[in-house]
Order: C-alpha cells, then structure tokens, then sequence
C-alpha cells in the first residue's frame, strides 16, 4: 500500500512538472505590455513583415506599416486599461495566447499567433474581438 501512494506522488509531481514547463510564459511581456499601454509602434515591433488582422469587422492580411496605423486607430478609441493572457499554448514552432483586454468603453478577446524567426518571436495573427455577452 505504502509503495502505491508514493508511486502515485511520484506519478503526480512527474506530470505536475510536465504540465508547468508546458505552461510557462510563451507570449513575451513586452508584447503584453504594448498591449496594455496601447503602444502600437512598440506592439508592431513583433509584428511579422505581413499579418492577419482581425479587427472586429476588419479583417485581411496587412503590412506592418498598414498594421501599426490600425492598431493606433484602434487604440486611440479604446483606451486600454488593462491587459492580461487568460491561456496560452503551442509547441515551438507556433505559440499562442488568448487575452482580456479592457478598454474605456468595452471588454474585448484578444488572440495571438505567434511564431519564431531567426530566434525572435513575431506575431502572424492578431484578432480582436467583442467578449462574449457585449453589444
């Protein structure tokens, strides 16, 4: 008896460390901060040299000068107050993350694909969405 609760501990911490190296940060923080100041130029800093906007209604893909211009134009009417990753996930060739964004005027659903190049992390696609439940 005594074999199989340490068995199972042992089982538990293995899958316990598994899970939390799995989990560890994969969205950098200056991405999440860029966010949460609403900092365009500093978010298009890891953005790819093309990207996936989605934009509520807005939707197509964008060079990072026509990105940059887009996010400041949506920043600039939805003053952030606060940004923060609800999940994330991904294995290393493509990472992503799933955030709360609230603004002055409304709480939206922030999505991000994020794939390496050359070593560094860029954004591929970036959606914005109302939170569920918002007109």
């Amino acid at each position: 008896m005594n074999k199989q609760i340490i068995f199972s501990v042992i089982i538990f911490l293995a899958i316990s460390t598994v899970g939390f190296e799995q989990s560890a940060d994969f969205i950098p923080e200056d991405i999440i901060t860029s966010i949460r100041k609403g900092n365009a130029n500093k978010l298009a800093s890891f953005f790819n040299s093309s990207i996936e906007l989605v934009i509520l209604e807005r939707e197509n893909v964008y060079s990072r000068s026509q990105a940059v211009m887009i996010m400041k134009d949506f920043f600039k009417k939805n003053p952030p107050l606060s940004f923060s990753i609800i999940h994330q996930g991904g294995k290393a060739n493509a990472k992503y993350g799933i955030g709360l964004l609230r603004t002055r005027y409304q709480t939206y659903r922030v999505y991000l694909l994020i794939k390496p190049k050359g070593g560094k992390p860029f954004i591929h696609q970036l959606r914005i969405e109302k939170e569920n439940g918002q007109p």
